[in-house]
């Protein structure tokens, strides 16, 4: 087999495993390889890794999608100062996301304007961050979503999307 048949085979495979971003860095990585005189396993080593990132980028790209988050803000935004009343060390505790892994709920209640809102988007992106489904919605949108859902029979399926994300 020619060398220009084994690299259209090798695009074929590619292809067919849906690794696009390998394919697309298949030339560029054939040329460096050969540049750099590397072995077959360090070659395969840096295509895969394109994939692999592009996976993880399309990965992160859908969940932050899925999450509906209505605000770019992050833990590191919040300005404890103008809320001394918060606590640094619980919202610390919460940014570990150690809740998630035990399940715990978390629920944020005080006077408007004091930052609820901001706390939990950030929590939000901080799970979108370490690759946590996650949904934001509000108590208002909620309870609107059940009542639509039990009006058109859908219940049960809206149960179901929201003990998911639970899960």
């Amino acid at each position: 087999m020619s060398e220009n048949q084994t690299y259209q085979r090798l695009r074929g495979h590619l292809a067919e495993l849906r690794m696009t971003a390998a394919a697309e860095a298949l030339p560029a990585e054939l040329d460096r390889a050969a540049a750099d005189g590397i072995s077959h396993t360090v070659f395969l080593e840096r295509l895969l890794a394109v994939e692999v990132t592009a996976t993880q980028a399309r990965r992160q790209a859908s969940l932050a999608r899925f999450a509906c988050l209505p605000a770019p803000w992050q833990i590191s935004d919040f300005d404890f100062d103008a809320q001394p009343s918060v606590d640094r060390k619980l919202i610390a505790e919460l940014a570990s996301l150690r809740f998630l892994e035990n399940a715990t709920n978390v629920l944020l209640i005080g006077p408007p304007g004091v930052g609820k809102t901001m706390l939990a988007v950030g929590l939000g992106h901080a799970a979108v961050a370490a690759g946590y489904r996650t949904y934001y919605t509000t108590a208002a949108d909620l309870v609107a979503r059940c009542h639509m859902a039990a009006i058109e029979g859908r219940w049960a399926t809206t149960m179901r999307f929201f003990a998911d994300l639970a899960s």
